[in-house]
C-alpha cells in the first residue's frame, strides 16, 4: 500500500471510530482530580505552591506548559499555573540563567527550556489576568529570554545550542544532543520552541504598550524561523534535523524533535508535505504500532529498553504525550485535520488501554515510568476533546503557512 493510500485508510478510520462525548464524563474528571490533588506542592524558598506531576516534588520547564493546559480543560484556578512561571522568574540569577529544575541541580546549570512566555499568555487568554505579570516579571522575561539568544547561541549565527540531551527534555536521545555539557547541538526543537516563545513574549510586550520592544522580538522570532527553515532542513530525506554546534553540517539522527517546525507553523507547505508522506507515515520511520514514537524505527537507537550510558528518561521507541500533542495541533494547523483526527484517536486509546502513565512502549503500548502519573500525559484524555471543539489551545499571532 502506498502511502497516500495508507492515508485515505486513516481518514477512514478518524470518521467512523472516533465518537468520544465532546467532554470526558464525571466519573474520568473525579479520577483525574484525585490524582492531580498529589501535585500540589510548596517551593520553600518563595512559599507559593504550584503543580508538578512528580511524586518527587520537582518542578520541571516545560512539563508545567502542558499541565497548564491539563489545568484549563479540568477548570482549575490560575493560582498554581502564575505561581509556576514566578517561581522561576523569582529565582533568576542576576546574568538571566534560570536553571530548569526547582529544586534546582547544581551540578548542571542548564537554562530553563523557553515556554514561560506560553504559560503567561495561556493564563492572559483563558484567565484574562494580566496584573499578576509585573514589570519586574516581564524584564525578568526579557532577560531569560535573551540569555537564549546570547549566551546560548555560542557562534552567533542565529541558531541557541543545547547542553545535553538531558537538557533537551528528550534525556537520552544523546546521538542527536550530547551527554552532560557536550554543547553539541543546536536544536531544531530548541529553536522552534524559540520561535513561538518570541512570538509570544512579543504579544505579551504589545499587550502591555510596549510596540517597540514587540516590533524587535517579533523580527527576531522571524529571522529564526527563516534560518530554520533554509538550514535544518535536508532536501534529500524529507526531514528538519539538530545542527552540530559550530560546524555547519546536520546530525542525522531522525526525531520526533524534527516535527516541532509543524508546530511552530515555521515549515513551509511542501516541507510539510514531505515530512509527513515520507516520514510520520511511513511504517520504516516514525508510523509504530502505538504512534508516535520518539525517534524513527530506522534508527540505531531505536529500543523499547534503554541502552548502556542512557541517561534518565526513555526517549527512543517510546510514544510520550506532549510530543504527540504537539504534533497534533501543528498537523491541524497545515490542514491536514484527518490524520490529526487519527493522532488524537490513538493517543487516547493509547491512554484508555494503559492508564496514567510517565510515557509508553511505542511498540506493545506498555505504560511506561512512572505510575500513576499525574502530569503533562493526562492531556492524553483531551485530544478529542479538542479534535471535536476544533480548538487550537496553543495558537497565538502565528504568520501564515509558506
Amino acid at each position: 500500500m502506498n502511502l497516500r493510500a495508507l492515508l485515505t485508510c486513516l481518514m477512514l478510520v478518524s470518521t467512523t471510530e472516533i465518537t468520544v462525548a465532546q467532554k470526558i464524563t464525571p466519573g474520568l474528571h473525579h479520577t483525574l482530580d484525585s490524582l492531580m490533588k498529589k501535585g500540589i506542592q510548596q517551593d520553600p524558598d518563595t512559599r507559593k505552591y504550584y503543580f508538578t506531576g512528580y511524586d518527587y516534588k520537582t518542578l520541571y520547564d516545560w512539563d508545567q506548559y502542558f499541565e497548564a493546559i491539563v489545568q484549563i480543560h479540568m477548570g482549575k484556578p490560575s493560582g498554581h499555573i502564575i505561581n509556576g512561571v514566578t517561581i522561576f522568574l523569582d529565582h533568576q540569577r542576576p546574568d538571566g540563567l534560570i536553571v530548569r529544575a526547582v529544586p534546582a541541580d547544581r551540578k548542571h546549570d542548564e537554562h530553563i527550556k523557553p515556554f514561560l512566555c506560553q504559560i503567561a499568555l495561556l493564563v492572559f487568554d483563558h484567565y484574562h489576568q494580566r496584573a499578576w505579570l509585573t514589570e519586574d516579571y516581564f524584564k525578568r522575561l526579557q532577560k531569560y529570554l535573551d540569555y537564549w539568544l546570547v549566551q546560548l547561541d555560542g557562534d552567533q549565527n542565529g541558531l541557541s545550542e543545547w547542553l545535553s540531551a538531558p537538557h533537551s527534555g528528550m534525556d537520552n536521545q544523546h546521538e542527536r544532543a550530547g551527554w552532560w555539557s557536550d554543547r553539541k547541538s543546536e536544536g531544531v526543537d530548541l529553536n522552534c520552541y524559540l520561535v513561538k516563545e518570541l512570538r509570544a513574549f512579543a504579544t505579551i510586550a504589545e499587550r502591555m504598550g510596549k510596540p517597540a520592544i514587540a516590533r524587535t522580538y517579533r523580527l527576531k522570532a522571524d529571522r529564526k524561523a527563516e534560518l530554520i527553515r533554509k538550514n535544518l532542513w535536508d532536501e534529500k530525506s524529507g526531514f528538519f534535523y539538530d545542527q552540530a554546534y559550530q560546524k555547519n553540517r546536520l546530525i542525522p539522527v531522525k526525531s520526533i524533535a524534527g516535527f516541532a517546525p509543524l508546530w511552530a507553523g515555521i515549515a513551509t507547505k511542501e516541507q510539510a508535505r514531505r515530512m509527513i508522506y515520507d516520514q510520520l507515515l511511513n511504517p520504516q520511520e516514525f508510523w509504530s504500532n502505538w504512534p508516535v514514537p520518539a525517534l524513527a524505527r530506522s534508527e540505531p537507537g531505536y529500543s523499547t529498553t534503554k541502552l548502556p550510558g542512557d541517561l534518565g528518561c526513555n526517549w527512543r521507541a517510546n510514544t510520550w504525550i506532549p510530543t504527540n500533542y504537539m504534533l497534533y495541533h501543528g498537523l491541524k494547523y497545515y490542514g491536514y485535520r484527518e490524520l490529526a483526527s487519527v493522532i488524537a484517536y490513538k493517543t487516547d486509546a493509547l491512554v484508555s488501554k494503559s492508564g496514567n502513565r510517565e510515557y509508553y512502549d511505542a511498540e506493545s503500548g506498555n505504560g511506561l515510568g512512572l505510575n500513576p502519573f499525574w502530569g503533562w500525559s493526562l492531556l492524553g484524555h483531551f485530544f478529542q476533546f479538542e479534535d471535536q471543539a476544533r480548538h487550537d489551545i496553543t495558537r497565538f499571532n502565528r504568520d501564515g503557512i509558506r
